[in-house]
């Protein structure tokens, strides 16, 4: 079981998912934090990547600028949170890491989790059973969750 266990609510992972394919178009991938408080373990609010590095989606895969983290760890200071995880999108049916997602983890720091999702979120009905979750472990290692596990949760609050 990973370290991080985390919730999120149904309106707000739809939220997510329908910016998340909004900002792809359906031809390219797409990406955000999940931000919330790191003892409760509840994801909050998400900023997409390319409202922090706006040149972010424009090759088709994630190109994420490091000045790209100035904006983002502003915010999260002013509003008391933490990034608990990344998610970004894949084309079809895919859930795996690509070679560059696994050299160059959105946060590099040991128990990070990055969840992807396939389909460049254009399915409907994307729920959490259906993606790819991923832990840093450190050192350019990952591990590979079962998203049938329960470490997930999407609350009907």
């Amino acid at each position: 079981m990973p370290a991080t266990n985390l919730s999120i609510t149904k309106p707000l992972w739809k939220k997510l998912i329908k910016e998340l394919k909004k900002r792809g178009k359906g031809i390219r991938e797409s990406g955000a934090f999940l931000l919330g408080n790191s003892l409760k373990k509840e994801v909050t609010e998400f900023i997409c990547y390319d409202e922090l590095d706006p040149n972010s989606l424009d090759t088709g895969i994630i190109v994420f600028d490091g000045d790209g983290y100035i904006p983002l760890w502003k915010i999260c200071r002013e509003k008391g949170l933490q990034v608990l995880a990344d998610v970004h999108t894949h084309p079809g049916n895919w859930t795996g890491q690509s070679g560059p997602d696994k050299k160059h983890p959105m946060i590099a720091q040991a128990g990070h989790l990055a969840l992807i999702v396939p389909h460049l979120a254009t399915k409907r009905g994307q729920l959490l059973n259906n993606i790819g979750i991923h832990e840093y472990l450190g050192d350019k290692q990952w591990r590979t969750w079962e998203t049938v596990s329960g470490k997930f949760i999407i609350t009907d609050k």
